[in-house]
């Protein structure tokens, strides 16, 4: 809310004067806005609608809206003022001679006050009416301002803004063809509620959580919008929007935007409004079979009575689905918006979960989860939720919660604070709280295919009884797990080779849920794994391993290069000769790119799905989350999305189309990694070589604090020389290699490109063998730091 009185000569018009939305919340709101001081104090109403009503019977009713709306007892004395405010204007909004009449009548007021005066225009109105107001507007001049200085007009629009992104453009060409972006104010009342205009600050004016609110500290973010009140009197409008448009196209987006945008600049309206489209822009656009994989959506029982709804409707009027943010900041994170209808209870909150600490200290297979939770019904609040010691001599963990309640609400009457501050930022010129044309073109991007893919029947609408949480429970499904690999009830994965790699890929899936059936060619790891993660079923041969998996089958290889893989493959009792049509193999060992391509090709005609995924990070990464570089189908990359979210680093993997493509990016990453590893070397070998007494621990801690060359590389010499002492004693300075450098360089000759720095990085660990010297001895240490690589 404003802080003073906005001392602006306005006068409001509001078209469809006699509706639900002017005696619910335009009159309430401005009620609120004139006791407590805060309109303008030349202020007008004209009412605009087609019923002929003398003033005063306007008035009275507006008084007779407020006593049932309001709550309250308001005395005919305090209605005095605030009725004064308010005449009629009778008119068809086709009819152009009634937008002559209502110029003349704002002349009249101009006249009154000597002052050309702010004109807002409300369209307080169905869609449909929309183009019929505004090209009248246009054509009776009434939206011309007086001049650059004064006499703005500007014009307020309710959502939903279009049904889709062809009809949102053409509403926004034809505003356009009258207003300025910085007149048009689209509204979209959840946006003024206290609790979402108060996220920024909690995020940004702390710097308690911000740090952790990404893909590395975030787990889940849920947004959701239950309500025990049902359609009622709406169902001809509702029946043509649906919960998706009436609720998902625009409160859940807007709420997500709010509580994952990026720190604007500053807390102007431009910034906000930029910063909110730029997050609204980042959703990811769901491929048909992620729709159908990934949402649910029902109606109530006795919906299809309801005066308005069709007899055979297909309206949903509760969903649920699961989507993404794709930015770095947010990649891989689950987002799970859900809103519904005639449910047992009211829930409106945003609940954000951490993940849990990585290795966590708590009870074995029972990880603690902080959430953050803004709750905006039944009380609006904020919620931590922490865990810390039970009192007395155990060592148990209990959860406590930390609980802000926001404010008590000055008016219990539903809409009246948020549309006041609405109207109040419009008088003022303030389009914070106001959504632009790029969000709207946003969020209709998002939601087109869903709609698209509902009215195609790609998800079965399904019937809940009124009143209860049959839809809530049915949906849970979404909420637990990411994409479940097709049908299946829990994800499953064969993992042939269980070395440094493969063993914490094997073991990191485990802990995520995963039922995972192992084989190595030592069975004595395949069965210590099983011992450690009792998810874990052993296979002693290859066929043992395919019959324990259900189909579809998804089988990892984590094997050495070349002919141990290809035998893996196309030997005789190899996976071709076991696995069937529609199965999926992945490669995640470091194959030369160009074999990858040709075994796709050889896969694809036996009906298997293949993919090539370049993994670094090495067996740390492994274990706790890696870089993934994937290649192949993007149908394949698509089904495999709960894969590639629990092995990687948070948000760590991207998608690279056509087979080969990951491990030629995996290859190409590795050459990369030889010539700044070489780099590093040298550099630290001229610091030895000086005259200087440097401590070269200290100096590459220095440099891996805040320095152009700070990285995980610098960090791993800085813990080599804290084990080995800087003279790396007992480090061999015999450099080993696997073959990937060599590929790089080779591939770099076939398609013309000079590699030097790469070329001379694997010249130098070729000749390492005959005479090693202390650069090399820095490398050795750098490979023992990441890859776990003998340095004897």
């Amino acid at each position: 809310m404003v802080s003073q009185r906005p001392d602006v000569p306005t006068v409001l018009v509001v078209f469809g004067a006699t509706g639900d939305l002017m005696s619910r919340k335009i009159v309430p709101a401005l009620y609120h806005l004139h006791e407590h001081g805060r309109l303008p104090s030349h202020f007008r109403v004209i009412g605009f609608a087609r019923r002929p009503f003398p003033d005063d019977v306007f008035r009275g009713d507006i008084a007779k809206e407020l006593r049932e709306h309001m709550d309250a007892n308001v005395g005919p004395d305090q209605l005095v003022p605030f009725l004064g405010m308010f005449t009629y204007h009778q008119g068809h909004f086709e009819e152009a001679e009634a937008y002559t009449r209502l110029a003349t009548d704002l002349r009249l007021i101009d006249a009154d006050w000597d002052v050309c005066s702010n004109k807002l225009f409300y369209l307080a109105v169905p869609p449909p009416f929309y183009r019929t107001i505004l090209e009248n507007l246009a054509a009776s001049e009434l939206a011309v301002p007086c001049s650059e200085e004064q006499g703005w007009t500007r014009i307020l629009v309710e959502k939903p803004f279009g049904r889709d992104s062809a009809t949102a453009q053409q509403l926004d060409l034809l505003l356009g063809s009258l207003f300025r972006e910085e007149q048009i104010y689209r509204i979209d009342h959840y946006l003024a509620k206290e609790m979402l205009q108060g996220i920024l600050n909690f995020r940004f004016s702390n710097n308690l959580l911000e740090p952790n609110w990404n893909a590395r500290g975030i787990d889940k973010i849920e947004i959701a919008l239950l309500e025990d009140i049902g359609v009622e009197d709406r169902g001809a409008f509702y029946d043509g929007v649906g919960a998706l448009r009436d609720v998902g196209q625009n409160h859940l987006l807007q709420m997500l935007a709010l509580v994952t945008m990026d720190q604007p600049p500053d807390l102007g309206a431009e910034a906000i409004r930029t910063g909110r489209a730029e997050l609204l822009e980042t959703l990811k656009h769901m491929s048909r079979a992620e729709i159908a994989e990934s949402s649910y959506r029902a109606q109530y029982a006795g919906y299809r009575g309801i005066t308005g709804v069709a007899p055979d409707s297909n309206t949903e009027t509760y969903f649920k689905m699961r989507t993404s943010i794709e930015n770095n900041r947010w990649a891989g994170v689950p987002i799970l918006l859900e809103t519904g209808k005639r449910l047992a209870g009211v829930r409106k909150e945003i609940a954000v979960t951490f993940k849990h600490p990585q290795p966590c200290l708590c009870e074995p297979r029972h990880h603690f989860e902080n959430r953050v939770i803004f709750t905006l019904e039944p009380a609006e609040s904020i919620r931590i939720e922490f865990f810390t010691k039970k009192p007395g001599l155990e060592r148990d963990l209990e959860r406590r919660d930390f609980t802000f309640m926001l404010y008590e609400k000055e008016e219990q009457t539903q809409y009246v604070e948020e549309y006041s501050r609405l109207l109040s930022d419009c008088i003022v010129g303030d389009q914070t709280l106001f959504i632009s044309t790029a969000e709207v073109k946003a969020m209709w991007a998002f939601t087109d295919p869903i709609e698209e893919a509902w009215a195609a029947n790609a998800n079965p609408l399904h019937t809940y009884r009124p009143d209860t949480e049959e839809p809530v429970e049915a949906a849970a499904w979404i909420g637990h797990s990411r994409l479940v690999f097709r049908a299946r009830r829990q994800n499953e994965i064969g993992v042939l080779g269980l070395g440094k790699m493969g063993g914490g890929l094997a073991r990191r899936l485990a802990e995520h849920g995963w039922r995972v059936v192992a084989w190595n060619r030592h069975t004595d790891k395949t069965e210590q794994l099983a011992r450690e993660e009792p998810s874990v079923v052993v296979a002693r041969t290859i066929p043992e391993l395919v019959a324990n998996l259900s189909t579809p089958r998804l089988v990892w290889l984590m094997l050495p290069a070349g002919d141990v893989v290809e035998n893996a493959l196309f030997a005789e009792d190899g996976l071709t000769s076991l696995l069937q049509r529609d199965d999926i193999v992945v490669d995640g060992g470091n194959s030369f790119f160009e074999d990858s391509v040709r075994r796709g090709i050889e896969l694809e005609k036996l009906g298997l799905a293949f993919a090539d995924v370049g993994v670094s990070g090495g067996p740390s990464g492994a274990r706790w989350g890696a870089s993934l570089m994937i290649g192949g189908m993007r149908e394949t990359f698509e089904r495999l999305d709960p894969l590639w979210h629990d092995l990687a680093r948070e948000g760590a993997y991207r998608f690279f189309p056509g087979y080969g493509a990951g491990h030629f990016v995996k290859m190409v990453h590795n050459g990369i990694e030889y010539g700044m590893m070489e780099s590093i070397a040298e550099g630290f070998s001229l610091l030895k070589a000086s005259d200087l007494d440097l401590d070269l621990t200290r100096v590459s801690e220095i440099y891996n604090n805040g320095s152009v060359i700070e990285s995980r590389l610098i960090g791993w010499l800085h813990e080599a020389f804290e084990r080995h002492g800087q003279a790396l004693d007992g480090v061999s300075g015999v450099v080993g290699r696997t073959g990937e450098g060599e590929w790089a360089v080779k591939a770099a000759e076939k398609l013309g490109i000079e590699v030097h720095a790469i070329t001379d990085a694997l010249r130098m660990r070729i000749e390492s063998t005959e005479h090693p010297d202390y650069a090399t001895q820095i490398l050795a240490a750098l490979r023992e730091a990441f890859g776990g690589h003998s340095v004897a």
